[in-house]
């Protein structure tokens, strides 16, 4: 490609960005949502044939499909969830933290595929990751890895922002340093420039903060939606507003709340019964967000006498730090998906053989039809599609990163020499 047109490629994106932002500001929700449904399939569709005719940047022929069949098991339990079934694997996953190891095996799993060919060491490779990691996300170390940033973004972070924002990031800065491109570079630099100030810079006034019934109603999606991704991060760095209870607030809420006791395995239910014990004298919020989608269940941590949607509406949509928050959200993912389309010509994802072409045309219409019928159902359907995806693309982001690497030893020696030739 001549320079001429990654230059234009390249000032597209950074247009993009600022289009990106302006929606991201006015109304984030809407944006995100109206992203996510429209964009976020024929995403996960595309790229998924672009990784396949890549042999999904592994080392061996079938590594794929280690990350593929987590994937299956990780729909499983979020469509036992999703739609009320009460299977053992869904038990069992959610009394052993398996999601959690799942994905955090497939981040490491997928980083060794990329580098290693010998299929005898990466048979070991992966016996020793899963022993290392299931001893790390055990049940018996629950409550420390609660309080752990690094668990916490592994297992939750990594399938949703940091896949999105960072490793989108990533491959930019690569593929600018591989072309030796400027104008690449500047548009790295405006995807980390124009959040911060979406974010920080921006006014945000939660009183005249507007989002639509529907964008409420969607982004919750009968609690399997974003919702408790918002949750999940607020409450992780202590941005959610609690109330005080009374002492009997406190105890009501143990003894009468079916919905918040409902998930609880048995273990956690002695827990919690240690911990009134301890505890009933003091003040004391509790809630348990049961979600294995993004791989996390946040176990026993704090007593909630109402429902979880109650409280915490109001600081998902109507507070400060919500708004900021889900303006970051709104922009990692709509830029996302538009700096996928937009190098296009670059990637040549629509290089394939047109009964491939076909199906994704169809597929992709289909998934859009159960977003606008309904959004909730449109999430559980697709959730194989948008998780698997991102395991597919574990390899991918490592060759990215040791990329770089390589890229900038090789202008430290050499000096950043613009490629005349096409790439």
């Amino acid at each position: 490609m001549s320079m001429l047109k990654d230059d234009k490629i390249n000032y597209l994106n950074i247009g993009l960005m600022f289009a990106t932002a302006v929606f991201a500001f006015f109304a984030p929700f809407e944006t995100f949502l109206l992203a996510y449904a429209f964009l976020g399939p024929l995403h996960y569709l595309t790229e998924i044939s672009w990784l396949h005719d890549r042999q999904y940047f592994t080392k061996g022929k079938y590594d794929f499909i280690v990350l593929l069949v987590i994937g299956v098991l990780l729909s499983t339990v979020a469509f036992a969830q999703d739609f009320g079934y009460k299977w053992e694997i869904y038990t069992y996953f959610s009394e052993m933290q398996l999601s959690s190891k799942l994905v955090v095996f497939a981040l490491f799993s997928g980083m060794l595929f990329a580098l290693v060919k010998n299929i005898f060491v990466k048979i070991v490779s992966c016996f020793f990751i899963f022993i290392f990691v299931s001893g790390w996300l055990s049940p018996e170390n629950i409550e420390e890895n609660q309080s752990s940033t690094t668990v916490f973004a592994l297992t939750s972070l990594v399938p949703t922002l940091i896949h999105v924002y960072v490793f989108t990031g990533l491959f930019m800065l690569y593929g600018s340093l591989k072309s030796r491109s400027k104008s690449g570079l500047m548009a790295v630099v405006a995807v980390v420039i124009l959040p911060l100030i979406l974010v920080f810079v921006l006014p945000v006034n939660p009183k005249e903060s507007w989002v639509s019934n529907y964008g409420k109603n969607a982004y919750y999606a009968k609690g399997q939606g974003f919702f408790n991704t918002n949750v999940e991060i607020m409450d992780h760095f202590g941005i959610l507003d609690e109330p005080k209870l009374t002492n009997k607030q406190f105890l009501d809420s143990i003894v009468n709340s079916k919905t918040v006791n409902a998930g609880f395995t048995p273990n956690e239910k002695k827990r919690l019964n240690d911990s009134l014990q301890r505890k009933s004298k003091e003040p004391f919020v509790f809630y348990q967000l049961n979600d294995e989608r993004f791989g996390q269940t946040i176990a026993v941590r704090k007593a909630l006498p109402v429902n979880p949607k109650d409280y915490f509406w109001s600081s998902v949509f109507f507070s400060t730090f919500g708004i900021m928050l889900m303006r970051f959200i709104a922009f990692a993912y709509l830029y996302h998906y538009l700096n996928w389309f937009s190098k296009t010509e670059v990637i040549r994802w629509h290089k394939v053989p047109k009964i491939r072409f076909f199906a994704v045309i169809v597929l992709w219409l289909s998934a859009c039809g159960f977003y606008i019928y309904d959004y909730s159902l449109g999430l559980s359907v697709l959730f194989f599609l948008s998780f698997t995806h991102v395991l597919l693309e574990f390899p991918l982001n490592m060759v990215s990163i040791v990329g770089i690497g390589k890229e900038v030893r090789s202008i430290y020696r050499n000096g950043f020499k613009p490629l005349n030739s096409d790439t």
